[in-house]
């Protein structure tokens, strides 16, 4: 009889077998599976298959409801897909991992040190280690970055490298990544999504944790500022377009710090300053995300719309340290590996631990003639990436024509091109959902090291990843490979809570009402307008179909023209002069669900979703699905029922779950001018008349009630009876009813009593008192008068519609375009 945990094994990996000439994973060259992957197999009970498709399942579910994403380019249909994960495991062994770890902290070192050469004292290029073509002729060296080598914080904070298994088994370097590593938070959502559903093999399985490299790495970004009264840390970021934005909200989420683009940040006199609105303060440590070449439009590439102006100045005066330091991408040469051995042993004294793939460089006489005598089995990649470097091509893939064409293009210019010897990567199990299988497929994966405390640590996992075709010539994300979470199985698993060290937070800065960045409190409080304009919208929107249904129609047809009319206005958009109620409101529904009509439906959806998308970092999860599921509604069929449930819910969530903060009451602030707004102009569109002409039919009162969701509660309070000075005073100044005028200005009141004045005391002193003459033309109006009165009742109402424009316009020009330094910041 077979051992119970026998035939777990056996059906796990039932029809898996390594592929030729590839080292893999879990099965030995023997044939027999790994210890670690025999563990692995129990631990997911008597029908491990059935266990792993569940947990595929439930991590593409939890995926799409965290909008863990990825921004993919693909010109005009560019879009946010998905991320790809795998819910099986890459499995490393303390041996592997102790080979790994040591040989990429030395790698770490090497690298730093090289950097602080060449934009410091550059003895490397002089005494001739190092080619000064790779040097000075390297287009991602940045001349304006010299001298940045020469301060006290690490230039490389944060390095990874890309590591693959030749087939005898043994770790390479296939790229080292120095510029601005992405994939870091990434590799820690992974970790969690497989965590959640693999529990028990999690549970029963040695891995490392994650969180000590983490609460470290934030420690160390403490330690790189030069000041400690008001430090400051941001997270630079391109914004919501790049690749990897979800990623960085994940990660400025996680270390508590401000997400901030090029716009949010100025400098004066040598020092950075966040935006804020409160004024301009003062940024101690920049978490970079964005690539150097963009970070300064003065002194590197002019065309950049992302960076900031002044920041190398910045740098290096010192006042400001920056992780990773600009300049970074210069090391990132192909051609730099093959000189990398002899410059471990000058800098360290210590051969290379973990070998990059054998390289050649075509700016040298011998390893140029070596590249062209083995074209049919080297991996010809260009010296420096970019875009307008020549392609990566595999020799062994191309004719005797395409080779010979490559060889002239060598020759002509032989220092652009490297020669690189072809590692057939490792295999490891993936889950196979098509068959419901494992499928052996060639990885690469990305170890991550932090500096800390004067040495490198590295993050006990990673990110892996492979091509689901099962080549191993491409591995990229954007090329459509999936990623796998990293356990690194320790013999004695410490699961011991982590030591809470003694460190500053400054909690009481962060959370100070000044300290909120100037772009994010913008883009709330337009998120609140948008938000509150696309709920009206499909709510009139869903009113339509039963108004024409209704008697109304027939009996006072006039009232249904102007609620058209108003529906149409509220969409910058004009009534056709002929034709029926009923192809006016469809010419409404088309106007609704045109995406390039600028004031329609579709288009603030637009809007909304692109908000949402550049304030993820304020907003709580539940948003970001919501989010996507908006994008998802813009392009499939128009649903009013729909997008109403989308709205509701995130106005839910916005009201119930997003901390009421700063940014919470801009965000308060836009949806209360947005609602008082629609509602002066609901009166003017429905209730207005000519003097002398008759009073409103009960038909428009009642109307004008039902678009404003006050209806119902009118009812309740007034006996059912309609006159227009009643309507009136619940629609304009009654105190309780949440729909109306005067409700949302002393909300608007109480929201403007909290923020910060301290930058413009007399600015936002005129703006509190704009608020109080819009507050006392409501509490003051006679509504018998207002009814009796149409041009009384018209001329208030323009007049408050004045004032509520006055209101954003003040609150922009106060908290969202201030310039001034706050030099007490």
């Amino acid at each position: 009889m077979t051992p119970p945990a026998a035939s777990h094994t056996s059906l796990l990996f039932k029809g898996y077998a390594g592929l030729d000439g590839h080292y893999d994973e879990a099965l030995a060259p023997d044939g027999s599976l790994r210890p670690a992957w025999q563990a692995f197999a129990r631990s997911l009970g008597s029908d491990p298959l059935n266990t792993l498709r569940i947990a595929n399942e439930s991590a593409r579910r939890a995926i799409v409801e965290q909008d863990v994403s990825l921004n993919v380019y693909a010109g005009e249909n560019s879009d946010a897909t998905a991320w790809p994960l795998d819910v099986v495991p890459l499995l490393l062994g303390s041996g592997d991992w102790e080979t790994l770890s040591t040989g990429l902290r030395q790698r770490a070192r090497v690298f730093n040190s090289i950097l602080q050469d060449l934009y410091g004292p550059q003895k490397l290029l002089r005494q001739g280690s190092l080619p000064a073509a790779l040097g000075m002729a390297n287009p991602h060296f940045l001349r304006p970055c010299a001298g940045l080598g020469k301060a006290r914080q690490p230039f490389v904070h944060t390095y990874a490298a890309d590591v693959a298994r030749s087939p005898d088994g043994r770790w390479w370097v296939l790229q080292d990544r120095l510029e601005a590593p992405a994939g870091l938070g990434y590799a820690l959502q992974n970790r969690i999504i497989v965590r959640q559903v693999l529990p028990n093999a999690f549970k029963h399985t040695p891995v490392s944790r994650l969180y000590q490299f983490f609460r470290d790495f934030r420690v160390s970004l403490d330690q790189l500022q030069s000041r400690t009264d008001s430090p400051r840390i941001v997270l630079l970021s391109p914004g919501a377009a790049n690749e990897a934005y979800y990623e960085h909200v994940y990660l400025a989420r996680h270390l508590g710090c401000p997400l901030v683009e090029g716009g949010d940040l100025t400098t004066r006199d040598g020092r950075v300053f966040l935006r804020t609105v409160g004024g301009l303060r003062e940024v101690s440590v920049i978490v970079r995300r964005l690539d150097s070449e963009f970070c300064d439009p003065l002194e590197l590439d002019e065309r950049s719309l992302l960076g900031v102006p002044g920041l190398v100045h910045a740098a290096q005066s010192g006042r400001v340290a920056i992780a990773n330091q600009l300049g970074g991408r210069a090391v990132e040469s192909t051609a730099l590996l093959s000189f990398l051995p002899s410059l471990c042993r000058q800098l360290t004294g210590e051969s290379l631990l973990i070998p990059s793939a054998a390289t050649w460089w075509g700016g040298q006489r011998t390893p140029r003639d070596y590249i062209l005598a083995n074209l049919d089995t080297l991996v010809i990649k260009p010296t420096y990436a970019g875009p307008s470097a020549p392609a990566t091509r595999y020799g062994a893939l191309l004719d005797s024509k395409a080779r010979a064409a490559l060889a002239a293009e060598i020759t002509a210019n032989p220092s652009a091109y490297c020669g690189q010897e072809r590692v057939l990567l490792g295999t490891t199990p993936a889950w196979d959902p098509a068959t419901s299988s494992l499928r052996p497929m060639p990885f690469v994966t990305r170890i991550y090291l932090s500096w800390k405390d004067g040495d490198y640590q590295a993050m006990p996992g990673g990110l892996s990843r492979f091509n689901t075709s099962g080549e191993d010539a491409i591995v990229s994300l954007q090329s459509g490979s999936v990623s796998k979470d990293t356990w690194v199985l320790s013999e004695a698993q410490n699961d011991d809570p982590p030591v809470v060290e003694a460190v500053t937070l400054h909690v009481n800065e962060q959370r100070h009402s000044a300290a909120t960045p100037s772009r994010l409190a913008d883009n709330l409080f337009w998120l609140g307008r948008y938000l509150e304009r696309s709920s009206q919208l499909s709510r009139l929107l869903a009113k339509l179909d039963p108004l024409l249904r209704d008697e109304i129609a027939v009996l006072d047809p006039a009232v249904l023209h102007d609620t058209i009319a108003f529906l149409l206005f509220l969409q910058d958009a004009h009534l056709p002069s002929g034709g029926s109620l009923e192809q006016k409101a469809e010419h409404a529904r088309r106007v609704a669900a045109d995406a390039n009509q600028f004031g329609g439906l579709t288009a603030n959806l637009s809007r909304l979703a692109r908000i949402l998308e550049s304030s993820k970092l304020r907003l709580p999860p539940e948003a970001w699905r919501i989010a996507r599921e908006l994008r998802a509604a813009g392009r499939t069929a128009f649903s009013s029922a729909a997008i109403q449930s989308h709205l509701a819910n995130l106005d839910g969530v916005t009201a119930e779950v997003m901390v009421h903060d700063t940014g919470w009451r801009f965000l308060e602030l836009g949806r209360r001018i947005e609602r008082a707004t629609h509602t002066l102009q609901l009166m003017r569109a429905l209730l207005q008349r000519a003097a002398g002409a008759p009073g409103p039919t009960e038909f428009r009162l009642q109307t004008c009630l039902h678009l404003s969701e006050g209806l119902f509660t009118y009812r309740a309070n007034f006996n059912g009876t309609f006159h227009p000075a009643s309507v009136l005073s619940w629609m304009l100044s009654e105190p309780e009813n949440p729909r109306g005028l005067r409700y949302q200005v002393e909300r608007i009141t109480e929201h403007l009593a909290t923020l910060p004045d301290e930058l413009a005391p007399r600015a936002v002193e005129a703006l509190r008192t704009t608020v109080f003459r819009l507050l006392s033309s409501v509490r003051l109006a006679d509504m018998d008068v207002l009814a009796a009165t149409p041009e009384q009742a018209g001329e208030l109402w323009n007049d408050q519609l004045s004032l509520l424009s006055e209101v954003g316009t003040q609150l922009a020009q106060i908290y969202f375009a201030h310039t001034d330094a706050d030099t007490a910041g």
